[in-house]
């Protein structure tokens, strides 16, 4: 099912609500983020039976535009919304949902000071519609972009934060912002590449595709350092799924394009890393200390 809000209120069937069972909701920036950054996980919980769904906050307007996509500026935002939908169904997810905002590009691009940027639209409004999402879908478990976005693109810093700040917000009854019944869920995670690979990554990049955005920036910056990951998938079961759904957005250029490297390519498809942010990690816990983002829930 997909559901897009260009207004205030969600309109979203009570199905979530008579659900029972483990239920997981991935927020995110633009149409491919889900599918290019942590597709695996959303294809392995619901290939487990869990209820998927992804929030996306913009039509990703100002994208890249993959030579022989037929796209356009013009018809961009409508073709990568249709391919948000399409990638979704592939991989299982439930419901796919759209905020609708304006992308606002890559950082320090004129996009970034457009009126519409969704970086510029007030925080708490972000915030009350993530929460109303949660206190919809009720999910359990949540996941995000870490606070850096991945590799620092405004709207997904954004949609960390919105994402963070709605977490907390959506069990507290004194939340001014949703006029739904409150819902607390049980985990916070941040989806993340490890540093050691994003640099294997880079490497290959600067040769392959030197005059690309991702190209020019600084390895040490992207990712995060591999310490602060605590949670690591294996989703080695689900590669051909995945790189059916990431064909799917043809606007836009594969990752696995950029990785001619077998090696790195079965790397980057065979397994999903987090750093889990809520419930906190006990003190002195160093390493991966999670194979399951559902881990320690009694559902």
């Amino acid at each position: 099912m997909q559901t897009t809000t260009t207004g205030r209120q969600l309109v979203i069937s009570n199905s979530a609500r008579e659900s029972s069972g483990r239920r997981l909701l991935c927020v995110v920036a633009h149409p491919d983020d889900e599918t290019f950054g942590s597709g695996s996980a959303l294809i392995k919980y619901a290939a487990e039976g869990a209820s998927v769904y992804t929030a996306c906050a913009t039509r990703g307007d100002v994208g890249e535009i993959a030579r022989g996509s037929g796209a356009t500026p013009e018809t961009l935002s409508a073709v990568r919304e249709q391919e948000y939908y399409d990638a979704g169904k592939i991989m299982g997810v439930e419901k796919s949902i759209l905020y609708g905002y304006r992308d606002s590009g890559m950082a320090d691009t004129p996009d970034n000071d457009h009126p519409n940027a969704y970086i510029r639209v007030p925080i708490d409004e972000v915030v009350a519609k993530v929460v109303d999402t949660i206190r919809e879908l009720r999910p359990q478990v949540i996941f995000t972009f870490d606070e850096g976005g991945g590799y620092g693109h405004p709207d997904h810093i954004r949609a960390s934060e919105a994402a963070t700040r709605a977490y907390f917000a959506a069990g507290d009854p004194s939340y001014p912002g949703s006029p739904l019944e409150p819902w607390k869920p049980s985990k916070l995670y941040y989806h993340a590449f490890p540093r050691s690979m994003m640099r294997k990554w880079f490497k290959v990049l600067t040769v392959v595709d030197p005059d690309s955005d991702m190209a020019k920036m600084d390895p040490e910056k992207m990712g995060v350092a591999d310490e602060r990951i605590t949670t690591r998938l294996d989703t080695s079961e689900y590669t051909d799924t995945r790189r059916k759904a990431i064909a799917v957005h043809r606007t836009q250029y594969s990752p696995l394009d950029r990785m001619p490297s077998p090696d790195l390519e079965d790397e980057f498809l065979a397994s999903d890393h987090f750093i889990r942010v809520d419930p906190p990690v006990a003190d002195g816990a160093e390493g991966i200390i999670e194979s399951d983002l559902f881990d320690g829930l009694d559902i």
